[in-house]
């Protein structure tokens, strides 16, 4: 009788969590000091909803931020010398012909196969690595022949190096026939994203370690940008509209630069550098990089919107085969996107703050499931100072969890084991967050819908349908009404419960290319990002699509 390898105990891990508390436990006296000594000015950015301090002088709260990486760094330290520890203390696998480990054989090939590629993909559920946005559409089915570009000699020849680049070209049209302060505009934008991943097994024997970069070039825009009352976001009013054409002040950002190590046979795996918490939590759910956006997690929480990075750590740890606890710890710098930076300066003068992010995640792996899925329950906690645009008090820090899930309910093929981790099938999606903060732009979100993959056996194409909810804050309703009556307008207060409805699409046209449409329809608008608009926006449609361009693999450079 066979039995399945089993892992040593681990004394040394205990050493490890207290470390890894003081992360996530910062002492009220610390918060004490940092408030009594912060003597800033602060600058009032009504849409955001968020003061920010362009000034020099976060100096304790961003020290105590400083601090958090260094425990950060200890503990990964000794979460990598205990793995080498335990490796010799793992029992050997039983014969080839054990039923369990022709299942763990299995599934560890799928995986290997698919999962390890570069560039946008969308395996939701499955296991992303860390340097592709969760939930960013598959430009290419695996197992595409790679075509003959220009660049083949080199693509192979840094890839017999370890090192594996990608280049994606995004370019978004959006319009507004009936709606907004400004109907009948239009915005267009455009993001080249450039990158390379080391394999540091390969290059310098370090196994599990990888490096990865990318940087993100914005540039042509048109009636993009900030401030948003003259751009487009401002035209169309509405966050749910004016949202999806933000990534465009500065003409690039760094979006990714950091050091990841994989632990206990990928049991744990740890980042640390220049990166975003989208990369980790908040996935995308709905299929569609355009529209899957989130009031809870950019409004409200004030992260960054995605991928910009700023100084952050992630590390998770899959206690049971499908669930996993993770937490992460991020800079808050809303100022240098303000300040049109590019996130090469790397000092933290114009942090206001620290991100605090931990959850569980729950995943059935559509290549070793019939039916895959997957779940993540997140908090976050941003200690920045925030000011109520309406009563036009401060307090510091802002907290509020989300749930968020998908779930393959319906597919064509019904076989077992999954041969590949694209079936056509039916998915349902949603999410249910909330921000406790009375002064939080919005209170509360809930969305859900229907997403079909694989539609006329084209394996890339999806099509959805969603309807999301939020609710915006009194606050920020009262705030809107008293602005528009000082500007001459409309004295009514305009509706809390905001809501949409949006049918969108992924269609791959060829390997290497896929343009996504989407149309939303939304009811009682916000005039979030124009509050000094004098009418109270009316019900309206706004129209929208993304041309999607693997330049790498088309290419050459990055089909290997």
């Amino acid at each position: 009788m066979h039995r399945r390898p089993v892992l040593a105990q681990h004394a040394p891990l205990e050493t490890v969590f207290p470390l890894l508390r003081t992360l996530f436990y910062p002492g009220q006296r610390s918060i004490r000091f940092c408030l009594n000594n912060n003597k800033n000015s602060v600058r009032e950015e009504c849409f955001m909803k968020f003061s920010y301090i362009p000034s020099v002088s976060t100096w304790h709260r961003l020290s105590w931020f400083r601090a958090n990486l260094v425990c950060v760094s200890l503990a990964l330290s000794t979460l990598f010398h205990v793995a080498l520890a335990e490796q010799a203390t793992i029992t050997s696998p039983p014969p080839p012909n054990s039923h369990f480990w022709d299942s763990v054989r299995l599934t560890k090939e799928l995986r290997d196969r698919y999962v390890n590629v570069q560039g946008p993909i969308t395996f939701v559920p499955s296991e992303l690595p860390p340097q592709v946005l969760a939930g960013a559409p598959l430009l290419v089915s695996p197992g595409t022949s790679a075509p003959k570009g220009p660049l083949t000699f080199l693509g192979r020849f840094l890839t017999h190096l370890g090192l594996t680049p990608h280049a994606i070209f995004n370019q978004l049209y959006m319009t507004n026939p009936d709606i907004g302060p400004r109907p009948g505009r239009f915005s267009l934008g455009t993001g080249i994203v450039l990158g390379l991943d080391a394999n540091l097994q390969k290059i310098m024997g370090i196994k599990g370690g990888e490096i990865h970069f990318e940087e993100i070039l914005s540039r042509p825009t048109v009636n993009g940008g900030y401030p948003t009352g003259p751009a487009w976001a401002g035209a169309v009013g509405s966050y749910f509209a004016g949202i999806d054409q933000h990534n465009d002040i500065a003409g690039g950002w760094l979006a990714l630069l950091t050091y990841q190590q994989k632990l206990f046979y990928n049991r744990v795996n740890f980042s640390v550098g220049r990166t975003h918490p989208r990369r980790y939590f908040f996935f995308n759910n709905c299929d569609n990089f355009l529209n899957c956006t989130d009031p809870i997690m950019q409004a409200s929480a004030g992260i960054l919107p995605p991928p910009y990075a700023t100084w952050g750590s992630y590390i998770t740890a899959r206690m049971f085969n499908d669930i996993s606890f993770e937490m992460g710890a991020f800079e808050a710098n809303l100022n240098q996107y303000f300040q049109h930076g590019n996130g090469w300066r790397w000092d933290t003068r114009t942090a206001s703050g620290y991100i605090l992010l931990g959850g569980f995640n729950y995943r059935r792996l559509q290549i070793s499931h019939l039916y895959g899925g997957r779940y993540q329950l997140s908090g976050f906690f941003n200690s920045s100072q925030y000011k109520d645009p309406y009563t036009n008090t401060t307090h510091y820090g802002r907290a509020g969890a989300e749930f968020r899930g998908q779930q393959l309910i319906w597919r064509r093929d019904h076989k077992h084991p999954v041969p590949s981790p694209l079936p056509e099938g039916l998915n349902a999606f949603g999410a249910l967050g909330f921000a406790a903060d009375p002064a939080a732009p919005f209170k509360a979100l809930a969305e859900g819908g229907f997403s079909y993959h694989g539609l006329f056996k084209r394996t890339l194409d999806r099509e959805q349908i969603k309807f999301s909810y939020v609710r915006a804050s009194k606050h920020q309703m009262l705030y809107q009404q008293r602005t528009r009556i000082q500007n001459g307008g409309d004295p009514r207060l305009g509706a809390q419960d905001i809501m949409r409805l949006e049918v969108s699409g992924h269609i791959s046209i060829v390997p290497g290319i896929a343009f996504e449409p989407s149309v939303q329809y939304i009811f009682n608008p916000d005039n979030y990002y124009n509050p000094a608009a004098k009418k109270i926006s009316s019900n309206g449609i706004v129209l929208a699509g993304q041309l999607m361009i693997d330049m790498g693999f088309l290419s050459g450079l990055s089909a290997h």
